[in-house]
C-alpha cells in the first residue's frame, strides 16, 4: 500500500520562477501579521471526474461515449486541473477483464488521472489483484473503509496541491460490495460503515487541507445500497458538512449534478457518455483560504468540443498512442472469431441500464446454463455419479447479448463472451439439495406483483435472479417474500419437494453463485467461464456448420397466476441515422419467421401486436434486432420519473429500428 501526497505546480506561480518553494507550508515560519495581510487574488482548481467506465475507454461517436484519450486532452488544456475517478474502472468491456484491470490502470496513468476511490467491481478479481493494479498505478486508490484482517486495505485519503492549495480526498466503497461481490474473492476483508468513517477521515484532514471531496462509490439509488452518497451528507453534523467542498460519485450509473445540504455532488452516469467538471474556486481571507464549489455534466458534444491546446493535443497524441499499442496486443485474441450466430441471445443489459436477464428468462441465460449442465454432465459421467444434473447462472453475471454489439454482423468473437461475461468466475459442481435450490430460486425474487399488461412489478432488480438449466419453476410474483416458488419441477417431470434435505442434485454454477449454497459439498471445477462458453459455442456450431441456431422456448421460469393477457402491442420507432423514416413500408420478421409487411405512421413508428413474452424483430432495409418483452417492460414503454431505468427510452438501439443510410 503506498502514501501519497502528491504536489502539482501551478504556471501561475511565479514562486517557480524563483526558485522558492512550490508547496505552499501548511504553518508559514514567518506568519504575516494580521495588520498586513494582503490577500492573493482568487485561484481556481478544476477537478474532472469520471465513474463506473467499466473498461469502456475508446471514443465512439455513434454510442457518445467520450473515452480516456479526449479526457487527456481536456485536463491537459485546462490550467490548474486534476483528473479523478469514481471507482468501477477496471471491470467490464473485455478490455478491463483481458487483463484483470491492468491495461486499463496503464492507460489510466498514461493520461495523468490523479487518484480515484475503490469500487465494488474492483474487487472482482480478488484483493490481491486489486493490489497488483494500485501498485501498477501512478496515482492513489483509495477506500477509507475497507480493511482486510482489521487493517487498511489501500490508502484512506490523498492530499493533492494545486495552484498552492490543498485539497484533500477522501474515497469511500459502498459496504454492499461484501455482498455483491464473489465472497471468496474477499477472505478477511471487511467494510465499515461510511458515515463512520468519512467522520473519521474529515477530522483527520479539515486542519491540515485548504478543501475537502469525497469521492464515493455510493450512488443514488436508495434500494439498491444501504447507504446512499446524499444519506451519508445527511448523517454528518452541520459543522462536518462545512468541512466538504464537494462530493464525486459513483455506483448508481445516474448523471448528478445537484447540491445536497450545501454541498454539490457529481455523477456522470456510465460507460464514459459524460465527464464531470467540478470547479474549486480559492480566496485567501485572514482566517485562512476560503473555498466554493460548483458542479457541471459535460456531455459527449461538449466535451468532444473543449478547447484544446498544444499540449493537451500532444498529450492525446500520446494517450492514444498508448491505446493502440494496448488494443493491438489484445486484438489477435479477442478478434477471434468462433461461429457465425442465426440470430441473437439476447440477456444482460438488453436496454442500456436495465439487466434483462435479472428479471425474466432470457435466451442467452438458458444458453449458459445449457452449457453448465452438458460440461456437468460430463463431470457425472467421469466420476460415475448418477444424480440429476441442474445448472444456474445469477443474471447479474450476464452483462451482455450475444454477440455483445448485434447491429455489427453475424460473428461470435471471443470478446463478445469476454463482455458479457466479465467477473472472473469459475463454474463449480456441488451437491445440494431440493431445499437449498428453492432458498436460492427465493432469493432472487423480488417482485411484488404484475400490473394488468403483465408488467412484472418491484422496487428493484435483482441480480441474484437465477436463470436455469435441467428443471423450471414457477414462483408467483404476488406471493410472500421467501415463499414465492409454487414448484420446481426437473427436465425428466419430477417434482422437487421444497422441504427435502437427504436428496441430492448435481448442480453447476459460477463461484459466486455457489457460496449461497454452504451446505453444499463441492465436488470440482469445470474451468474459467468464459472458457467454458466458447467452448460450448464451438460444440453447438461445429455440429452446424459453423453456425450457432440458437432456439430459446421460453418455458422454464413460468409466473403463476399470469395477469398478462394474450396479446400486447409495441410501438417502435424507424428512423435511418437519426431521422425518423414517415409513412414508408418495410417487411418485419417476428422471431425469425415470415415476414410481414408493415407501414410506418407520420411520426416513422410502426405498431406491433405479439404474444405475450419475449420477442426479437427484425425489419427489412438491414436493420438492428429489436428486442421486447411485457413483462419487463423492455420496448413497450417509456420511463417515468419514478421507474427511470425500468423501461426502455425513445433513442435506446432496443427501442428504436435504425436503417443504415446507404442500403442496397
Amino acid at each position: 500500500m503506498k502514501r501519497w501526497i502528491t504536489l502539482f505546480l501551478s504556471a501561475a506561480l511565479a514562486a517557480a520562477l524563483l526558485g522558492l518553494a512550490a508547496c505552499k507550508p501548511t504553518t508559514p515560519s514567518n506568519p504575516t501579521p494580521p495588520e498586513q495581510f494582503t490577500p492573493r487574488d482568487s485561484a481556481t482548481v478544476t477537478v474532472f471526474t469520471t465513474n463506473d467506465m467499466h473498461g469502456n475507454l475508446q471514443n465512439d461517436e455513434k454510442n457518445k461515449t467520450i473515452g480516456i484519450v479526449q479526457a487527456a486532452q481536456i485536463k491537459a488544456s485546462t490550467q490548474n486541473a486534476l483528473l479523478v475517478d469514481a471507482g468501477d474502472a477496471t471491470q467490464g468491456a473485455s478490455f478491463a477483464s483481458i487483463s484483470q484491470g491492468a491495461d486499463v490502470v496503464r492507460m489510466m496513468n498514461e493520461a495523468g488521472y490523479d487518484l480515484m476511490a475503490a469500487g465494488n467491481h474492483e474487487f472482482d478479481y480478488g484483493a490481491d489483484v486489486l493490489l497488483e493494479n494500485e501498485e501498477l498505478a501512478n496515482f492513489p486508490i483509495l477506500a477509507a473503509n475497507v480493511l482486510r484482517d482489521g487493517a487498511p486495505l489501500l490508502d484512506s485519503s490523498a492530499v493533492l496541491e494545486s495552484a498552492g492549495y490543498k485539497i484533500g480526498f477522501i474515497g469511500l466503497t459502498t459496504v454492499s460490495t461484501a455482498t455483491s461481490t464473489n465472497p471468496t474473492l474477499l477472505t478477511g476483508v471487511t467494510f465499515e460503515g461510511e458515515v463512520e468513517t468519512a467522520k473519521k477521515e474529515i477530522a483527520a484532514l479539515k486542519d491540515n487541507t485548504d478543501a475537502i471531496v469525497l469521492v464515493c462509490h455510493m450512488g443514488d439509488n436508495e434500494k439498491a445500497v444501504s447507504c446512499t452518497s446524499e444519506q451519508l451528507l445527511s448523517a454528518l453534523s452541520a459543522e462536518e458538512q462545512k468541512e466538504v467542498t464537494a462530493v464525486i460519485d459513483g455506483h448508481s450509473h445516474t448523471v448528478e449534478n445537484k447540491t445536497v445540504q450545501g454541498v454539490p455532488v457529481l455523477q456522470t452516469g456510465v460507460n464514459f457518455t459524460n465527464l464531470g467538471k467540478l470547479t474549486l474556486t480559492f480566496t485567501d481571507g485572514e482566517a485562512g483560504a476560503k473555498v466554493t464549489a460548483a458542479g457541471e455534466v459535460l456531455d459527449y458534444a461538449a466535451a468532444m468540443s473543449y478547447a484544446a491546446t498544444e499540449a493537451g493535443e500532444q498529450k492525446a497524441h500520446k494517450v492514444e498512442e498508448k491505446f493502440e499499442a494496448i488494443e493491438l496486443q489484445q486484438k489477435e485474441i479477442l478478434d477471434e472469431v468462433l461461429c457465425e450466430i442465426d440470430h441473437p441471445l439476447f440477456g444482460g443489459y438488453v436496454c442500456y441500464n436495465y439487466v434483462e436477464s435479472r428479471i425474466v428468462e432470457t435466451a442467452y441465460g438458458d444458453f449458459v446454463t445449457d452449457a453448465f449442465k452438458y460440461y456437468a454432465e460430463k463431470f457425472a459421467e467421469n466420476e460415475s455419479l448418477n444424480l440429476p444434473v441442474v445448472a444456474v447462472e445469477n443474471g447479474g453475471g450476464i452483462s451482455q447479448s450475444l454477440p455483445t454489439w448485434h447491429t455489427d454482423g453475424k460473428e461470435v468473437t471471443v470478446g463478445d463472451v469476454m463482455n458479457a461475461f466479465n467477473h472472473g468466475n469459475l463454474v463449480e459442481v456441488l451437491k445440494v439439495s431440493p431445499a437449498e435450490l428453492f432458498a436460492a430460486i427465493e432469493k432472487g425474487l423480488v417482485t411484488t406483483g404484475q400490473d394488468e399488461t403483465g408488467l412484472l412489478l418491484c422496487g428493484k432488480v435483482s441480480g441474484s435472479f437465477l436463470q436455469c438449466s435441467g428443471f423450471s419453476y414457477a414462483y408467483d410474483p404476488a406471493g410472500e417474500t421467501g415463499k414465492k416458488v409454487v414448484e420446481v419441477k426437473l427436465a425428466n417431470g419430477t417434482v422437487l419437494d421444497r422441504a427435502d434435505t437427504e436428496n441430492k442434485l448435481l448442480l453447476a454454477t459460477n463461484n459466486y453463485v455457489s457460496s449461497s449454497f454452504a451446505q453444499g459439498e463441492k465436488l470440482g471445477e469445470l474451468g474459467g467461464e468464459d472458457v467454458l462458453i466458447q467452448d460450448y459455442i464451438l460444440y453447438l456450431s461445429g455440429q452446424n456448420d459453423g453456425i450457432l441456431d440458437y432456439k430459446c422456448n421460453y418455458d422454464r421460469i413460468k409466473i403463476a397466476n399470469d395477469k398478462s393477457p394474450e396479446t400486447y402491442t409495441v410501438k417502435l420507432c424507424v428512423k435511418q441515422g437519426e431521422v425518423a423514416q414517415a409513412n414508408q413500408t418495410y417487411t418485419l420478421s417476428v422471431d425469425g419467421g415470415a415476414a410481414q409487411e408493415v407501414t410506418t405512421d407520420s411520426e416513422g413508428y410502426i405498431t406491433v401486436t405479439l404474444q405475450k413474452g419475449a420477442h426479437y424483430l427484425w425489419l427489412s432495409g438491414g436493420s438492428n434486432f429489436v428486442y421486447v418483452n411485457n413483462y419487463s417492460g423492455t420496448g413497450v414503454a417509456e420511463g417515468d420519473e419514478e421507474n427511470p431505468d425500468y423501461y426502455t427510452k425513445d433513442g435506446y438501439y432496443s427501442f428504436t429500428f435504425v436503417i443504415p443510410e446507404e442500403t442496397e
